[in-house]
């Protein structure tokens, strides 16, 4: 989980050291814009992360395996229902995070 914690920054911290030899200073604007919003949506959707840790923990500790696979199904299908969310709300919501960034 720690891992998981760190990689999105990490990855917005290499997209901007490769993207930074450009010429340009609106490629590097356009990364950071883009790393930030990736940031955001991530820790807006960690609480189906965290939530199923820990309920999977407590299942586990139970030795209940019956529990484990049910939590697994209940996080694939809310995940396949914000994915699918997300993508069929992609403009709108790429128009208001440009907004509040003031991105061009």
């Amino acid at each position: 989980m720690m891992l998981s914690n760190i990689s999105v920054p990490l990855l917005g911290l290499v997209d901007t050291a490769v993207i930074g030899h450009l010429p340009e200073s609106f490629y590097l604007a356009g990364v950071a814009v883009g790393s930030m919003v990736v940031s955001l949506l991530f820790w807006v959707l960690v609480f189906l992360r965290m939530s199923t840790t820990g309920l999977v923990a407590q299942a586990f500790g139970a030795n209940n395996q019956q529990q484990i696979l049910r939590l697994l199904m209940q996080s694939v299908f809310i995940a396949l229902i914000l994915s699918m969310v997300l993508l069929l709300l992609q403009n709108p919501l790429s128009s208001v995070a440009f907004h509040f960034v003031e991105g061009d």
